[in-house]
């Protein structure tokens, strides 16, 4: 019984590589080694089996990162001690080895830890390829801009992206609780813009959480993770409901400028103007001032012809703003408007405006005539905004047809023909 026990101890204890492993450990690249595991990993013995199977992906990823880094290090050499020539080397073979080597030791470490037959954990590669590859996570970064300057923004996500996971992967969970990462935040929230740019929903968001915990790219990071909501919306419904979520979150936190932001567009995109209005007045008790609600109070003033609240909101507006040409050129067209109105009331069915009228309507026109003129200088170019038609139509009535001030102006109206 002794002899039995020993042998089949000895069978189990010191069976061999398989066959399908023995063929990966004799692979003479990455691909022809990656090809194999692919095709046989199923016929690999043991979770054991596969950890060393991907181990030596990365050990064939890192003959490619190490024959350039060696070049790269080299030159960096040289160039500090002003001696020897710079050699070149394989940029895309580098960094096309070092996502390979990363992404090999992660499918390594989730066998690598895996329980052997007696239920124990005793990972073989884990230390090993730590140490290898904790250190050249900055070369990802690299990877990433180098991408981006080509225009392919779907690598750059790639390589910024593994940056950001492979801190928080359980391969480096020893090394990066004792390695804080002051770039790992910005990093995040790039790999998230990359993301969005790319409709990459579901890792936009992922990045942009992380992103969010800095507080100074929690603004922005927050816009993106908004961004990306309102760009899955379907349906009517869809939008309603992301409304609550966002009263919901407003109401929390009414500070919460990029909250508010979007809760307002959305209200008024679809129209809810009692619930928008109700926003408002809550925003107005914490800021009087708000720029926001009277700009948008104004202009739905003005949608709706209520000409004199629009001139008030406008008003209102340019007192944190009064180098805004847009409400400038708004609030011109109103009192325009309004005078026109006035001028209409007052010619009744005579069709005839008396003087002592005119004399009443007249402030509205130079007042229109002002504000116009001050959005002229502010964009020049029209660039933001087009005051020259109600520009025009103020001049028209100050100074008639025939004013060189008139035709320049409607001239630039008619887009200067």
């Amino acid at each position: 019984m002794l002899l039995v026990l020993m042998a089949f101890v000895a069978s189990t204890t010191w069976a061999g590589d398989s066959e399908a492993l023995k063929k990966i450990m004799k692979a003479g690249s990455y691909a022809e080694a990656e090809s194999l595991i692919k095709s046989s990993l199923n016929s690999l013995a043991s979770d054991a089996e596969k950890a060393k199977a991907y181990n030596k992906l990365v050990d064939l990823a890192m003959q490619g990162v190490n024959k350039e880094l060696n070049i790269i290090n080299t030159n960096d050499m040289a160039q500090q001690l002003g001696q020897g020539k710079v050699a070149p080397y394989d940029t895309l073979s580098f960094y096309t080895s070092l996502t390979q080597a990363f992404a090999a030791a992660k499918e390594c470490e989730k066998y690598d830890v895996m329980p052997n037959e007696k239920g124990k954990v005793a990972p073989k590669f884990h230390k090993g390829n730590q140490d290898r590859l904790f250190a050249l996570r900055s070369h990802l970064i690299n990877g990433g801009i180098w991408y981006q300057d080509k225009g392919d923004l779907r690598k750059a996500e790639k390589y910024l992206g593994t940056y950001v996971d492979s801190y928080g992967e359980p391969l480096f969970k020893e090394l990066a609780e004792k390695t804080p990462d002051d770039n790992l935040t910005n990093i995040a929230y790039y790999a998230a813009v990359f993301a969005y740019q790319n409709h990459d929903i579901e890792n936009c968001g992922r990045y942009a959480d992380i992103a969010s915990k800095d507080p100074e790219k929690a603004k922005d990071a927050n816009n993106l993770k908004l961004a990306v909501v309102q760009e899955g919306l379907k349906t009517r419904q869809d939008s309603l409901n992301y409304v609550k979520n966002l009263q919901d979150q407003y109401a929390a936190d009414p500070s919460n400028e990029v909250v508010y932001g979007t809760l307002v567009g959305m209200l008024a995109n679809l129209n809810m103007t009692d619930e928008l209005n109700a926003v408002f007045d809550k925003k107005l008790a914490l800021d009087p001032d708000n720029f926001t609600v009277w700009a948008v109070r104004g202009q739905n003033y003005m949608i709706a012809q209520d000409l004199k609240n629009a001139i008030d909101c406008f008003k209102n507006a340019l007192k944190t703003q009064p180098d805004n040409a847009q409400i400038l050129t708004f609030l011109g067209a109103c009192l325009l408007d309004r005078g026109t109105e006035a001028e209409n009331n007052a010619a009744g069915k005579s069709g005839r405006v008396s003087q002592a009228a005119m004399d009443q309507i007249r402030p509205l026109y130079e007042e229109a005539k002002d504000v116009l003129e001050k959005a002229k200088r502010l964009d020049p170019d029209q660039a933001t905004t087009r005051w020259a038609y109600p520009l025009y139509r103020s001049y028209y009535q100050l100074f008639g047809a025939d004013d060189a001030r008139t035709k320049e102006a409607e001239k630039l109206a008619n887009g200067g023909n």
